[in-house]
């Protein structure tokens, strides 16, 4: 395990190198929450209620998405950019677990985003935006857990969207339809309470509610406590079913490189 918390450490040194990339993002993110809160401020209309929902439970709900886009940003190419370069090889002739190492190399960006980006932000947007605070202690515990696990489920679906560049030269296409697949349905661009109950249902049976809507909902409190942990555990779920699904589509692609000579 030593040698992955190294790979996350280096990233983590990586990511410190580009100072200016860093206050970007986090001027960007200021930005755009204040953008998003004017749009939701128009659509209030002056009043305090829409569909139920108090302005200042959506101003929230939107820090809070921006928030934890930050932290889940990941490198989308860095699988492609390793197999287009042929160093997927050596890679794999390494006494390490690969998908361990992708996975760490992406944790040591995130750990820089919470420190750099998510950290700040946060800070302002207590003092700007008067993000309002956990009901509890242990809601905040029960965000931060579901938060993790939504990590999870976004980093699950990811690498299979990643290894799927054994197969296709460019995956700019498939990623950015993921990525705008992810932003739609998982809430993070607009409450899921707000959409459709037919569209609800149908983002019920997939993973993309687990990314952003669960663990914010926890957060404010709309879910009540005896299902918290029945949320959770559906969380659970989709990160098993997307690791089983991108181990064997990584098997897959393990064989088709050595048919392929590497």
């Amino acid at each position: 395990m030593r040698v992955y918390l190294e790979f996350a450490k280096k990233s983590f040194q990586n990511s410190i190198v580009y100072r200016v990339d860093f206050l970007a993002g986090v001027l960007n993110a200021i930005v755009m929450i204040f953008v998003n809160i004017a749009i939701w401020r128009a659509i209030y209309e002056e009043g305090d209620m829409l569909e139920g929902v108090q302005f200042k439970i959506l101003v929230t709900y939107v820090v809070l998405s921006f928030l934890l886009q930050l932290v889940y940003v990941m490198d989308e190419y860095f699988i492609e950019a390793k197999i287009r370069s042929g160093l997927i090889s050596s890679d794999l002739l390494k006494p390490i677990n690969f998908r361990l190492y992708v996975f760490f190399y992406n944790l040591g960006s995130v750990a820089f985003r919470v420190v750099m980006q998510f950290a700040p932000v946060l800070v302002v947007s207590i003092v700007v935006f008067k993000l309002l605070p956990p009901f509890s202690g242990m809601m905040l515990a029960y965000f931060m857990l579901s938060a993790a696990l939504g990590f999870l489920v976004l980093y699950n679906l990811n690498f299979i969207v990643w290894v799927s560049s054994f197969w296709f030269y460019w995956t700019f296409s498939l990623v950015t339809i993921k990525d705008a697949a992810v932003m739609i349905f998982s809430g993070a661009l607009v409450p899921i309470w707000l959409m459709p109950p037919q569209l609800v249902r149908f983002i019920e049976m997939t993973p993309f509610d687990s990314i952003f809507y669960i663990p914010i909902r926890i957060y404010l409190g709309m879910v009540p406590e005896d299902q918290i942990l029945m949320s959770m555990l559906r969380q659970c779920i989709w990160v098993a079913v997307l690791f089983g699904a991108g181990q064997l589509l990584w098997t897959l692609a393990q064989k088709r490189l050595v048919v392929q000579g590497g």
